[in-house]
């Protein structure tokens, strides 16, 4: 009979648990796809929070989510808002999901928990997302219409610096504009004024506004706003809100000119509607 030593017998030891914890890794991951029923509600696609571990709303900075663009790597989505909350698989997994607490800004300090779900394509690169109730966007990017109503959208918001293509969150607030529209006037007509900061030549500014505000025109298209029933032009640097003194293009001084790069939207019933 033979007699096997001690490390012989450790080293068999090591290689059997190395089995088992590779078997619960296979087990515990995702397909390709991340197709998890198990942690869906039904119908919208998110996860059940009384079902699944999270931290109980993790509460983040409304500039650091506005700041999500599609084709950002899941390492630069972690660095802005940080990883998922809920554990969704290893390998391959293109739904990461999230529960937020976003201040309502009323007295008190008073938040509501959103749940927000991130999508990755083929190369996990971002592709999407979505939120599962419709007030909790409405904070980052508040659209109600004013009783003059002319809405005043921040062109940081709509569009990526000095880009007339809208962001995922500037998408998301004009379609919430053009169902506001749509569901109070019987044929909405708008004017649509695009406006930028004095940094600049004076004819660029002039292109870059007229070019924004036919971009947010044609998406309002698109969400059932007839395209005839739609003004647009471009003031350029003129109109502004704010004075911030300062020569150069510091942080601070843009950061100061903020409210001067804007969408300004007037809705009105048209004549016959």
């Amino acid at each position: 009979m033979k007699v096997l030593s001690s490390s012989t017998l450790l080293k068999a030891a090591l290689g059997a648990a190395g089995i088992a914890s590779l078997a619960m890794v296979a087990g515990c991951a995702s397909p390709p796809n991340n197709d998890r029923t198990d942690i869906r509600e039904a119908g919208d696609g998110f996860p059940a929070l009384e079902d699944n571990w999270h931290d109980g709303g993790r509460f983040v900075e409304p500039q650091s989510i506005l700041r999500i663009r599609e084709g950002q790597s899941k390492d630069q989505v972690r660095q802005l808002i940080g990883g998922p909350q809920f554990s969704e698989g290893f390998f391959g997994v293109r739904e990461w999901n999230y529960v937020f607490n976003l201040y309502t800004g009323k007295a008190g300090g008073d938040y509501i928990t959103c749940q927000y779900q991130v999508d990755f394509d083929d190369d996990m690169t971002l592709e999407n997302t979505h939120w599962r109730d419709a007030q909790c966007p409405e904070l980052l990017v508040p659209t109600e219409v004013p009783e003059d109503e002319t809405l005043v959208l921040s062109g940081d918001v709509l569009f990526d610096f000095d880009s007339d293509q809208l962001t995922l969150e500037g998408r998301r607030a004009l379609e919430r504009v053009a169902q506001s529209a749509k569901g109070e006037f019987t044929s909405p007509g708008m004017t649509i004024v695009g406006y930028t900061d004095r940094f600049g030549s004076v004819e660029y500014n002039l292109e870059l506004s007229q070019s924004r505000a036919g971009a947010v025109a044609t998406y309002l298209a698109g969400q059932g706003i007839s395209r005839s029933n739609i003004r647009t032009a471009g003031h350029g640097e003129a109109d502004p809100v704010v004075e911030c003194p300062g020569a150069r293009a510091t942080p601070s001084v843009t950061e100061c000119l903020r409210p001067n790069r804007r969408v300004e939207i007037t809705i009105s019933e048209l004549a016959g509607g």
